[in-house]
């Protein structure tokens, strides 16, 4: 995991706020919003150190354009351990990993699979199998709905991906999206 980045607000419309000019004002992804209770929540993003820091900087003067009291909290972590990740993302919770249950009559058997798909666990023999069953094009809108770090893990599987591991490291979400594609279409010609 890059730096992480948290802003902590009073309300929902600073937080959004807050958001949306961290987004803006450096390349950073968005990692999660929590709802902490009594009106606070927080945004966590994460990207490298400086892309972060500037992130950050925005997004608590623009909290604080809305009003001197709506920040509560601000924090960078340059260079977190990687279990952190369990604890700011509820993605790292098996349990809540599993597709919520809908009503039979309005799924179709492709929002069906796709649903189950999207949720699961990333690995590359389920890349494998989504190529094959659904073919390249959904399996990449697919692997687009993930977070750059399950990404890079993603990458790390891959042994012919003709990316070196401390370029992984450090890889947007577009490079590695791209070298998957890659990977797979060369598959798909031999």
């Amino acid at each position: 995991m890059q730096a992480l980045g948290l802003i902590e607000t009073r309300g929902l419309l600073p937080a959004i706020e807050c958001a949306d000019v961290m987004l803006k004002t450096a390349q950073v992804e968005l990692v999660e919003r929590t709802f902490v209770g009594g009106g606070l929540v927080t945004i966590i993003v994460t990207g490298d150190v400086g892309a972060v820091k500037a992130a950050v900087e925005a997004g608590v003067t623009a909290v604080k354009n809305m009003g001197h009291l709506s920040l509560v909290a601000q924090h960078i972590i340059p260079r977190p351990h990687h279990e952190i990740e369990s604890i700011v993302t509820q993605q790292a919770n098996p349990a809540l990993e599993q597709p919520s249950p809908e009503p039979q009559q309005e799924k179709s058997k492709e929002s069906t699979n796709s649903a189950q798909i999207t949720l699961k666990e990333l690995r590359k023999d389920g890349v494998d199998a989504l190529v094959q069953e659904f073919g390249l094009e959904k399996s990449v809108n697919t692997l687009k709905s993930f977070s750059v770090e399950k990404l890079r893990n993603l990458a790390r599987e891959y042994k012919e991906l003709g990316i070196a591991s401390r370029v992984i490291s450090k890889a947007n979400k577009d490079l590695l999206i791209q070298k998957l594609t890659g990977y797979y279409e060369q598959g798909t010609e031999k």
